[in-house]
């Protein structure tokens, strides 16, 4: 029965032999088999340490008195316009009548 049995390297606890995961400190004992081949990753450490240092645009809402500040400057400029122009057409065509 002691051949079964195997420790754990990082916290001693006697595990079972075919765990690859020690069910009391949850660390890897072991490496996982696999038949497939690990793809190889190239890392770029001017472009990763370039992205890790720039800051990053922070995009800051607005306060909700200001959204609204800004929408009714918006309509009585768009009103103000449509009011203007309507009235100078009016004028034009009651000129020409």
């Amino acid at each position: 029965m002691e051949s079964k049995t195997k420790y754990c390297k990082h916290c001693g606890e006697i595990i079972d032999v075919e765990c690859v995961v020690c069910p009391k400190c949850g660390k890897q004992v072991e490496q996982l088999s696999s038949d497939k081949e690990t793809p190889i990753i190239i890392n770029n450490s001017a472009s990763s340490s370039a992205s890790a240092t720039s800051p990053s645009q922070i995009v800051r809402k607005l306060p909700w008195y200001l959204s609204w500040f800004w929408i009714i400057v918006f309509g009585f400029l768009t009103g103000g316009i449509y009011f203007f122009i309507g009235l100078v057409l009016r004028v034009m065509w009651k000129s020409k009548n």
